[in-house]
């Protein structure tokens, strides 16, 4: 994750995601919104490459299945799902995500 910003002894410095996270409407996190909240930190909590070649498809009964572009990439994430369940849930908040199951998209 992104190390915060210094400015001397001031510390008036916020991380930028921080900013960005308080400054969208609270009804996008809403459980409603789901899904947006779920893809919203799931780019936060696994960074650019690996968001950029994930898609989340559905979350049901704590699962959530997410598809990934091309079979190379399941036996590389499968070591990080428990470090990735644990830094969403400690975002919800709740135990939002009891597994994650990765499928290679065709």
């Amino acid at each position: 994750m992104a190390e915060k910003l210094k400015r001397g002894s001031s510390g008036n410095w916020s991380e930028i995601r921080s900013v960005l996270f308080r400054s969208l409407p609270d009804e996008i996190f809403s459980k409603e919104n789901q899904k947006e909240w779920l893809t919203y930190h799931w780019n936060l909590v696994v960074g650019k490459e690996i968001s950029e070649i994930s898609t989340l498809d559905k979350l049901s009964r704590g699962m959530l299945l997410v598809w990934v572009n091309g079979k190379e990439w399941v036996p590389v994430l499968e070591p990080l799902k428990i470090k990735i369940i644990q830094e969403i849930n400690s975002r919800a908040g709740e135990r939002l995500l009891n597994g994650i199951v990765f499928k290679a998209s065709a």
